[in-house]
């Protein structure tokens, strides 16, 4: 017994001293409430029988003793020893005392619902956190029944029964075994994790419960499913990696793509996936993402397990920790193999339609020519000695010659764009304006434009090309403009890897309706012979600038002006 005394005040005391430091731990907090509750019991429970014995001993006088005198025999000696045990265990009652309230705080400010629970499956303690998770009072559970905070559907069978855990009293670790729904007040369940502890104590054992309320872990879970099984799903190849290039993930589309099974992928260098001529572009891919730069949709070859070479669509984003260092990267992959085929049949066919139409319209041209010079000699031979009609029908039919030779022209323009077009270099787009402005110099003066624009950058480009966009542009700009003096502004501003330009006038602008109507072949807004030209400017602009592998788009507003919108690639050294 003495033994027993010595270790639990030896545990109270290091509990009182150390009790902020043991306050997460479940079974360290189960020990401190057992320690508390051991020390109890043997603080009053051995005391006063050591008291009682004492007296029993000293009334227990041998003949010829005088009333009250003590004893001086081996029983005298012995129950003077008891009676001093007994005397400084009741003495140090105050201290005994405030160890054990200090216990019980640690027991109270735990940060886990603790309830202890006697053979009979009556709740004989329970701490502030218990009341906050079950919604019940202290008063409401103490010496009733566990069975009050077990689901119905799960009385008589739920997992740390308390008829299950006597049967075998161990301590089981907190999150052993099944899943656990704890039932509140009001009736609704709250999954939780349990730890038990057996409690030896003088009344018999105990149950001390620890328990966890697990509902945000729960929710967590289910996104991270949800989330794992998108990814399982999705038909594009999603692969993680660490830092240092190692494969930390692998989804069944990525298993079908490159061939290798997640078992075979993950914990290999991403390196095996990468073909040597492709090694050095991963290099600069790599140096994007320590940037924490995404890249969307970069085109690349990736190496299959057989040794073949696939093409693939790669979306590169960097992983970050919640400090925003980068600890990994995800690689979505793509494979564009039909895409790729399409593509190069949609080129060859293009290619075939853009030298079809060249010689078409080259060929063309002779034959007009003559039919133009003829039905011109006629108007000129015979005008005024026909009648009425004939001379109106000879005018229909120079005219007629002469816009199908516009338009002729102007296939034969469109068509030049690609099959024609020289390769991209630096040029000086500022130069290139100048040349357009001295070209235009007469439609300029006779229309009374003004014309303002910002210093031009050099750009990438087909100086024809270039040339023949802002020309087009200018000129649109010129043409339909309204009754007071043309003003066009040329701007110009860098955005990621490109120059935006905008070429805005003051004219009678158009509806937004038939934005892409404008840049269709042919396409005209207003009627025949009000405005010249044979509607394919737009058109050649929009094809010029998506060669250069730029977009143009328009903002307008009837009667408030058109601002023409492209974008042209960077140097890269800019870029």
């Amino acid at each position: 017994m003495a033994a027993v005394v010595f270790a639990s005040v030896l545990a109270a005391g290091w509990l009182a001293r150390h009790w902020h430091e043991a306050l997460v731990p479940a079974g360290l907090l189960a020990a401190a409430a057992s320690a508390a509750l051991v020390f109890a019991w043997v603080a009053r429970g051995v005391a006063k029988p050591l008291a009682r014995l004492a007296a029993h001993v000293q009334q227990a006088q041998p003949d010829g003793t005088p009333p009250g005198a003590e004893r001086q025999d081996e029983i005298g000696t012995l129950a003077r020893a008891v009676a001093q045990m007994g005397h400084s265990m009741l003495d140090r009652n105050p201290t005994l005392d405030r160890q054990e309230q200090r216990l019980w705080w640690v027991v109270e400010a735990a940060p886990n619902a603790m309830l202890m629970i006697d053979r009979e499956r009556r709740i004989t303690l329970v701490n502030r956190r218990t009341e906050d998770l079950f919604g019940y009072t202290r008063d409401e559970l103490l010496g009733q029944p566990v069975e009050r905070l077990v689901p119905q559907r799960f009385r008589g069978s739920h997992p740390g029964h308390v008829n299950e855990f006597y049967a075998q009293p161990r301590a089981r670790a907190m999150g052993a075994g099944r899943e656990l729904f704890g039932c509140r007040k009001d009736g609704s369940e709250v999954p939780i994790e349990i730890g038990l502890n057996p409690l030896e104590m003088p009344e018999g054992v105990f149950v001390l419960a620890s328990i966890i309320d697990i509902t945000e872990r729960k929710r967590s879970e289910a996104a991270h499913e949800r989330l794992a099984a998108i990814v399982e799903s999705s038909e594009d190849a999603i692969v993680s990696k660490t830092p240092d290039g190692i494969i930390s993930s692998w989804n069944r589309a990525a298993v079908r793509l490159f061939g290798y099974t997640a078992e075979e992928a993950i914990g290999q260098p991403m390196a095996m996936l990468v073909p040597e001529r492709a090694a050095q572009e991963e290099g600069w891919l790599r140096a994007q993402l320590q940037h924490s730069q995404r890249m969307d949709h970069f085109e690349t070859v990736r190496l299959r397990r057989d040794g073949t070479e696939v093409p693939v669509s790669v979306r590169l984003s960097p992983i970050l920790n919640a400090a925003g260092e980068v600890v990994g990267e995800s690689n979505i992959a793509r494979d564009i193999t039909e895409f790729k085929r399409q593509e190069a049949e949609l080129r060859r066919s293009n290619a075939e339609l853009e030298q079809f139409a060249y010689v078409a319209s080259h060929d063309l041209q002779e034959p007009l020519r003559m039919v133009a010079n003829y039905t011109e000699l006629l108007a000129q031979r015979y005008r005024s000695q026909l009648d009425e009609k004939a001379d109106k029908y000879i005018h229909y039919a120079v005219d007629g010659a002469r816009r199908m030779q516009r338009l002729v022209a102007d296939l034969l323009a469109f068509s030049r764009v690609g099959s024609q077009g020289q390769p991209l270099v630096p040029v000086d787009a500022g130069e290139a304006l100048r040349g357009v402005l001295e070209s235009l110099k007469a439609l300029i003066q006779d229309s009374g434009c003004r014309i303002e624009h910002d210093a031009l950058p050099v750009v990438l480009a087909d100086e024809t090309q270039l040339r023949q966009l802002l020309q087009n542009l200018i000129s649109n700009a010129i043409k339909f403009r309204g009754e007071a003096a043309p003003h066009v502004q040329i701007r110009v501003r860098p955005l990621p890897g490109r120059w935006e330009f905008s070429v805005a006038d003051n004219g009678i602008g158009l509806e937004m309706q038939f934005a892409e109507r404008i840049f269709q072949m042919f396409q005209r807004l207003h009627e025949l012979g009000r405005y010249e030209g044979s509607g394919i400017g737009l058109a050649i602009a929009k094809r010029i600038v998506e060669r250069h592998g730029g977009t143009i788009w328009v903002a307008s507003e009837p009667g408030a002006g058109t601002t023409m919108f492209f974008t042209l690639p960077m140097r890269a050294k800019e870029a």
